[in-house]
């Protein structure tokens, strides 16, 4: 048996296993993005608003007042309100390790008023993590207050200044969940909910990325109240029912099999054929080199072939996943943009 006919074809195999396997992991993480990004498109549609796959039209004012970078910004979707700019985004973030995940904000941009910096956290375990005890604000006779929320920021005097009496009392007599916390400064309010751990994967199944997005409804319901408190202004009266629009879009559950058979089907034969490598592939390649290849020619040409039909039908595992789920996205983005006829 030739070693130069071996050594290709093992080669070959390693290198198109390596190829297939990246192309699976780049696809799997790409794929629930661009179906989160059909959902947001046909729900700003039904509201009337806009969306933005990346950046927003204040991703210059965001980096300078809050420091949230601009190229971190993506899937921006106005919400409509008369009394105030309200937008939601996530924010890219990379974490330990090189993982990522992405941090959901709602955020409030009132043009003719300017806020102290400051962040606003509710009491608990979260914000005893990563208060910063070093920048922390204590309001004179607020007891209650500071029992509930921890305040901090740099410039005290101004926080101060901020906080009246009448302010607190709104604040502590709103009902939200005790979850969310604010960031503000400059023309923005920005609330978003404090976790302890982060999700750092995503699923591409039609019903979660539905989900998805009636959660992220919700939670801008639910920081209407914080938001309303801080700002002094009837963001409530003055907006739609949000969570409403996102509840009529709910989207038939696909099932799992179904939507990811072509890909696991791919991703199996790829695995099928790095296991029957290891134990099998010598003594089999002698036996079939022996009895039919038998020439140098021939060797080589069986390997072109057989690399060439194991790239066919991982194509076709892949092309038939994305066909797939391109139908689904579509599904989401026409459910979504109808939810306005239906709530």
């Amino acid at each position: 048996m030739s070693f130069n006919a071996t050594l290709f074809f093992a080669l070959c195999l390693l290198a198109s296993c390596a190829f297939w396997l990246w192309r699976f992991v780049s696809l799997l993480r790409k794929t629930p993005r661009t179906m989160r990004a059909s959902a947001l498109r046909g729900l700003a549609a039904a509201m009337g608003g806009e969306f933005w796959p990346q950046g927003n039209p204040y991703q210059d004012e965001l980096a300078i007042e809050l420091g949230i970078a601009r190229d971190s910004i993506v899937h921006t979707l106005r919400w409509p309100n008369a009394r105030a700019e309200i937008f939601s985004f996530q924010e890219f973030r990379r974490g330990a390790k090189g993982r990522t995940h992405y941090h959901d904000w709602i955020g409030y941009r009132f043009s003719e008023r300017s806020f102290p910096n400051f962040d606003l956290k509710p009491a608990g375990l979260v914000p005893f993590i990563r208060r910063g005890w070093w920048r922390k604000v204590s309001l004179p006779g607020q007891i209650d207050f500071a029992s509930r929320f921890v305040l901090t920021g740099e410039d005290q005097p101004s926080i101060e200044q901020f906080f009246t009496p009448e302010r607190c009392a709104a604040i502590l007599a709103r009902e939200w969940p005790r979850s969310i916390g604010a960031k503000v400064g400059g023309h923005w309010l920005l609330c978003h909910r404090e976790r302890l751990f982060q999700n750092t994967s995503e699923s591409d199944s039609e019903a979660s990325v539905s989900e998805e997005v009636r959660e992220l409804s919700s939670l801008v319901t639910g920081t209407l109240p914080l938001a309303e408190a801080l700002s002094g202004d009837r963001l409530l009266e003055s907006s739609p029912p949000y969570a409403a629009l996102a509840q009529a879009a709910a989207a038939k559950k696909e099932p799992r099999w179904r939507s990811g058979l072509a890909l696991l089907l791919s991703a199996l034969a790829v695995a099928i054929l790095i296991v029957w490598s290891i134990i099998y592939f010598a003594g089999l390649w002698e036996h079939f080199d022996r009895v039919i290849l038998q020439t140098e020619p021939r060797r080589y040409v069986f390997a072109i072939l057989f690399v060439a039909a194991l790239w066919g039908i991982n194509e076709w595992g892949i092309r038939s996943y994305q066909r797939g789920k391109e139908k689904a996205a579509g599904r989401l983005e026409a459910q979504f943009s109808a939810s306005s006829n239906r709530s």
